[in-house]
């Protein structure tokens, strides 16, 4: 018996671990709590947009879409985003949260302006023909200890999905492109081989911003 699981219900597409009592994993974009996030000062005070330095159409790469809330929340600030997702489950899970967002006449317009591809990351930077203008990596983090446990959607993504060992390597993906703007999402406490421009740091996690 498998157990992870794809299944349909009335609220889209989600992935049930069966070896767990956790709620399914089911990406949605309308979500109340997501939902506030997008307004709360238009997201413009989040981190992640000083980060990666949002304006309208700016092109941006997420190498690590995950479950896409960092491409929505970016793409809701005028960027045009484009999802990189190896893990052919999330691919599906994300294109049906962006086809019910594409239905949804509030969310239709920043759901327009992404673009999801289903491949490695290593391999789709390599095969740009022009040069990106901003690349965000979000590896996925370590396990936590049980005393400061991640939400419970995170903790099946990362028993599903599994750490990212090839993390450095794709971030020497990211520079090699030329992109005048690399920006990676660490743990605060994150030692790498990168010596980044800037930081932006916050209570767990910070970015490390690379200029080129």
């Amino acid at each position: 018996m498998s157990r992870f699981i794809l299944q349909h219900s009335d609220a889209g597409l989600r992935l049930v671990d069966r070896f767990s009592r956790q709620h399914p994993l089911h990406i949605n974009f309308m979500d109340a709590g997501f939902s506030f996030r997008l307004k709360r000062g238009g997201g413009r005070k989040e981190m992640i947009a000083k980060a990666v330095g949002v304006k309208p159409r700016l092109q941006v790469i997420d190498c690590t879409a995950g479950l896409g809330r960092d491409s929505f929340l970016l793409a809701s600030l005028g960027c045009d985003v484009v999802m990189f997702e190896r893990s052919k489950v999330l691919a599906l899970l994300l294109e049906d949260a962006i086809s019910r967002a594409l239905a949804n006449e509030q969310l239709a317009e920043i759901a327009g302006r992404i673009r999801l591809v289903h491949g490695d990351a290593i391999q789709l930077l390599g095969c740009q023909t022009n040069t990106p203008q901003v690349i965000f990596i979000d590896p996925m983090f370590p396990t936590r200890k049980k005393n400061a446990q991640v939400k419970g959607e995170m903790q099946i993504l990362q028993r599903f999905v599994g750490k990212d060992e090839d993390a450095s390597t794709l971030v020497r993906c990211a520079m090699a492109t030329g992109s005048k703007r690399v920006v990676l999402k660490r743990p605060i406490a994150a030692t790498d081989d990168f010596e980044p421009s800037f930081s932006l740091k916050g209570k767990s996690s910070r970015f490390d911003i690379f200029l080129q």
